[in-house]
C-alpha cells in the first residue's frame, strides 16, 4: 500500500499534468493580455492624432482657396465692367467724330460753290449747317460771294478733300481740320490750282453737328 502511495506521488496522473500546464498557460496569457492593451491604446491615440491633424490643415487650405476665388471673381467682374464702359465711351467718341467730320466736309463743300447757278443752293446749305457766330457770318457773306461770282465769272472745281479731328473742346465741340485742293477759273485766269486748309469748329445742336466757326488756316 505504502509502495503504491509513494509511486502515485512520484508519478502524477495525467490529470495533474494537464492542470499544471493550464495554470502556466493561463499565467502567460494573462501577462500577454495585460501588455497588449497598452500598446494598442498608444497606437490608436497616435493614429487618431495623425488623422485629425491633416483634416484641420485641409479645411484651412480649402477656406483660403475659396476666399481667393471670391476675390479673383470680384476683380474680374469689376475689370470687365470698366472695360465695357471704356469700350462704350470709345464707340460714342468715334461715332461723334465721324458725324462731325461728315458735317464739316458738307458745309465746307457748300462754301465752294462751282458757279453762280449753284450759288443759291450752296448758300441755303451753308445757312442750314451753320450755328452761332458762323450762321450770322454766312448770311452776311452770301450776298457778297454771289456778286463776286457774277462779276468775275468764277468757276470752282474741288479736286480733293480730306478732314480729320484736330481736338475736342471743353464745351463739347470738335475742331475739324479740312484740307482741300481746288481748281479756280475766272475772267483773268483759267484752271488755277489752289490749296486750302480750313478749321471748322463743329458744335452739337439737336443731335447733329453744325459749324460754329470757320477759319482759313494760313500756317
Amino acid at each position: 500500500m505504502e509502495g503504491d502511495a509513494g509511486t502515485s506521488q512520484l508519478n502524477p496522473t495525467d490529470e495533474q499534468d494537464v492542470t499544471s500546464q493550464d495554470v502556466v498557460t493561463t499565467e502567460l496569457s494573462s501577462e500577454v493580455s495585460s501588455e497588449e492593451p497598452v500598446a494598442v491604446a498608444g497606437e490608436a491615440s497616435a493614429t487618431s492624432a495623425d488623422e485629425r491633424r491633416p483634416t484641420r490643415i485641409g479645411r484651412g487650405i480649402a477656406v483660403a482657396v475659396c476666399a481667393g476665388l471670391v476675390v479673383l471673381a470680384a476683380a474680374v467682374g469689376v475689370g470687365g465692367w470698366f472695360a465695357i464702359q471704356e469700350h462704350r465711351e470709345s464707340e460714342t467718341i468715334a461715332t461723334n467724330e465721324a458725324a462731325a467730320i461728315k458735317a464739316a466736309k458738307d458745309c465746307v463743300t457748300a462754301s465752294q460753290a462751282p458757279d453762280t447757278t449753284a450759288m443759291i443752293a450752296a448758300q441755303t446749305k451753308i445757312i442750314e449747317c451753320a450755328t452761332g457766330a458762323y450762321a450770322t457770318q454766312a448770311s452776311f457773306m452770301s450776298g457778297i460771294t454771289l456778286e463776286a461770282y457774277k462779276a468775275a465769272n468764277v468757276q470752282v472745281q474741288i479736286g480733293s478733300m480730306r478732314a480729320a479731328v484736330e481736338k475736342h473742346n471743353d464745351d463739347g465741340s470738335i475742331d475739324i481740320l479740312v484740307a482741300m485742293q481746288v481748281k479756280i477759273s475766272n475772267s483773268a485766269e483759267k484752271d488755277k490750282q489752289v490749296g486750302y486748309r480750313m478749321r471748322a469748329q463743329m458744335a452739337p445742336v439737336d443731335g447733329t453737328y453744325k459749324v460754329a466757326k470757320l477759319d482759313q488756316v494760313t500756317s
